[in-house]
């Protein structure tokens, strides 16, 4: 099922640019740290599956390495030994050290100082680097040490400022009791997805689920019991559809799924699906057993997404009614 993400830990935010990140005050940052340890090279290196970006470097004439430079990520150079440790390292002088012979930044572009600290996404993964290194040996105090922990700290408030974004908006879309998404949420992701079938021509289905006497349900096993059929149903949702299609709790025992079809039927099919999976469930995790009134449409991609929840709630109601003559 489709949810929202406010940011990708493992992609590169060069690539994938967030307004609540200010590139222009993490270039300062990074400037100031170069300038207060009169280094050459100071950078803020980003750590993904796919290797290290150089996301921030100093602006010097004396740094070789500009923003968005991609390190492969088995290559052998210092950034790589803090993501593996998630500890700060100081190498006063690698040139001495045989451990990094085979480090490129030594070697090949005559580096021999490094002191770098990890940065941590909100998550408690590890962002990559803050870092300076120089082409001579050197010999930091405890002070720079904590200069540079303090510097980092302003990076990794901004980090931070993304992850309660990201808690605050999925409360926000978010039904509390299933985890899924709720009404709001159903709605703007529907909404992408029906664009997005508009410019394919994709065929989409709107599937729209009440469960039978759900009143008698809490009156006969109580409140709990009630909440453990939604949650139930919900699960059963998310194992029933595909992984980009969109469920939602529209409220109380209503529940919806947007879903993409291949062939005429697949909507009677996904229903049969969810029908039988309901029947063998409830058993097996000791519920009652409890039915469904399941009604969909198929989407015209012309109407607005309220008039085509409608017309599937319609079907919905109508297959209810259906039961109880």
């Amino acid at each position: 099922m489709t949810h929202s993400s406010v940011f990708e830990t493992d992609k590169f935010l060069l690539d994938n640019p967030n307004d609540l990140i200010s590139i222009e005050k993490w270039q300062k940052t990074v400037n100031l740290l170069a300038k207060l340890f009169d280094a050459p090279a100071g950078f803020l290196v980003q750590h993904t599956s796919a290797g290290f970006q150089v996301t921030i470097a100093s602006e010097q004439a004396s740094n070789p390495y500009p923003a968005g430079v991609v390190i492969e990520p088995e290559v052998n150079i210092f950034c790589r030994k803090i993501v593996e440790t998630g500890e700060e390292l100081y190498v006063a002088n690698a040139q001495i050290d045989p451990g990094w012979d085979t480090n490129p930044e030594v070697y090949k572009d005559g580096f021999t100082s490094y002191l770098g600290v990890p940065v941590f996404w909100p998550n408690g993964k590890v962002f990559g680097t803050f870092c300076v290194m120089d082409f001579k040996q050197t010999d930091y105090q405890e002070t720079y040490l904590e200069l540079i922990r303090h510097l980092k700290d302003i990076l990794e408030a901004d980090l931070s400022m993304l992850g309660l974004y990201e808690q605050m908006q999925k409360l926000a879309i978010t039904d509390p009791l299933c985890g899924i998404n709720n009404r709001r949420g159903f709605s703007v992701l529907a909404e992408q997805r029906i664009r997005l079938a508009q410019r394919t021509q994709g065929r989409l289905g709107l599937i729209y689920i009440d469960v039978d006497d759900f009143k008698s349900i809490n009156d006969l096993h109580g409140h709990n019991v009630g909440d453990d059929v939604l949650q139930h149903l919900a699960r059963t949702l998310e194992e029933c559809v595909r992984h980009s299609d969109v469920i939602g709790r529209m409220g109380g025992d209503e529940f919806v799924a947007l879903v993409v079809m291949e062939q005429d039927d697949d909507l009677n099919k996904i229903e049969q699906r969810i029908i039988t999976a309901i029947v063998a469930g409830a058993a097996n995790v000791g519920l009652p057993e409890y039915a469904l009134s399941i009604g969909h449409v198929k989407v015209d991609l012309q109407l607005d997404l309220m008039s085509m929840l409608d017309s599937a709630d319609k079907a919905m109601l109508i297959r209810k009614q259906q039961k109880t003559h």
